[in-house]
């Protein structure tokens, strides 16, 4: 597409990270947001059995490479196609044409996450590729018939321009605008689609989720299960407090409204350590109107941990809660909870990940289970029981 400013490298440790491509003295930054040209695991930058599915290969020397000059793996790539064009890196149509390119080209490329010398050049500068022709071509795939576009949504106003997403479930919309909209909630990065058997809706900061004669409820994205991680874009989050819990009043005792919203007010403050952090503010005030506390209990539940500062970030105050973590940032002066059901989406698609929760995410049930190609479009479905996630992050 037109707009589309990426790179692909073969492997999936690559994913997310950002490489600089250099032509004709004009060089750009770029995401690395898909897997290929040919090959899917060989990380060629790497060494040994670090670089995947070919670790007799030395360093620097990508498969194809030596499959077209050398013979390799008789010529072929890992899915036995005869390689007529070693291309090594695949390069998106926008910043093709930012780099000014024309055609098929040599390109310096700078592995910005990578601490090494460079290597020295495959072929000289001038040197010209010309596509082979295999004398014995394996037998033709079958043509893969086109994809299915996603159903249309209507854009009205349920619908929001700044996603490209609409919210379809008429029970979710009902919770949504009663529990603050967008600023409790974010906008919506899904559509309706069905996870371990309930019907969910994604936004930025929650997932609302309709199981069978439950109603509608909040997903507890922070469940040890879902989302565990303490490393999120290079911040170090606060860890649950085992004290703090034991201190919690337990559901169902008397007098617990109260109880429960005294102790909120007590643990949740709007000062810490000199700044003006406004987590019982924020707390307090998610949902303008709301003349019951407990629903403000609903959407972010009980603190379970006291506010800290970041340990990497000293602008940085956390405070964890049952359903979300408060971010506190001093150079805004704002308070705001972290994009948390944003970053589970990523985990699904398995890409548009932070490195840190990136490399942590990838033992998760959850992880780059977004396949269009599977049924149900779910990669691995014996992870995700009673999941279809068929058009769950196509835009409408």
């Amino acid at each position: 597409m037109p707009g589309d400013h990426f790179v692909a490298l073969p492997s999936r440790k690559a994913i997310g990270k950002t490489a600089v491509v250099t032509y004709r003295g004009k060089s750009i930054s770029a995401p690395v947001l898909d897997i290929g040209p040919w090959n899917r695991d060989d990380a060629w930058w790497e060494s040994g059995s670090a670089r995947g599915q070919f670790p007799d290969l030395p360093r620097w020397v990508p498969e194809v490479w030596a499959a077209y000059e050398n013979g390799y793996n008789n010529g072929r790539d890992a899915n036995g196609r005869y390689v007529t064009f070693p291309a090594m890196m695949d390069i998106a149509d926008g910043l093709y044409a930012d780099l000014g390119m024309q055609q098929a080209d040599w390109v310096d490329v700078t592995l910005t996450w990578l601490d090494a010398p460079s290597p020295p050049p495959l072929a000289p500068a001038d040197r010209k590729i010309v596509k082979k022709v295999d004398p014995n071509p394996p037998p033709a795939a079958p043509v893969a018939a086109p994809p299915v576009p996603a159903p249309p949504v209507a854009h009205d106003a349920r619908y929001f321009n700044e996603t490209g997403y609409r919210v379809d479930n008429d029970a979710i919309w009902t919770y949504f605008t009663a529990r603050g909209r967008v600023p409790v909630f974010g906008f919506p990065v899904s559509r309706s689609f069905v996870l371990l058997g309930c019907d969910v809706q994604v936004f930025q900061r929650q997932i609302a989720q309709a199981c069978a004669a439950r109603g509608v409820t909040l997903m507890n994205l922070l469940d040890p299960d879902i989302f565990p991680y303490e490393r999120v874009n290079g911040s170090i989050l606060p860890v649950p407090d085992a004290g703090l819990k034991a201190e919690t009043p337990p559901v169902g005792s008397p007098g617990y409204g109260d109880d429960i919203v005294d102790f909120v007010r007590d643990n949740a403050p709007d000062s810490f350590d000199g700044l003006a952090v406004g987590f019982g503010k924020t707390f307090f005030g998610a949902i303008i109107g709301a003349d019951n506390p407990l629903i403000d209990l609903e959407v972010w539940g009980a603190p379970i941990s006291r506010p800290r500062r970041d340990p990497a970030n000293d602008n940085f105050v956390y405070q964890r809660f049952q359903r979300g973590i408060m971010h506190f940032d001093a150079a805004t002066g704002r308070t705001q909870g972290l994009l948390l059901a944003d970053y589970l989406k990523a985990i699904l698609r398995g890409r548009d990940l932070p490195d840190d929760l990136g490399q942590a995410a990838r033992a998760s049930k959850y992880f780059g289970q977004y396949c269009p190609d599977a049924t149900r479009w779910v990669c691995r479905p014996a992870d995700l029981a009673a999941t279809d996630l068929t058009f769950a992050f196509e835009q409408g």
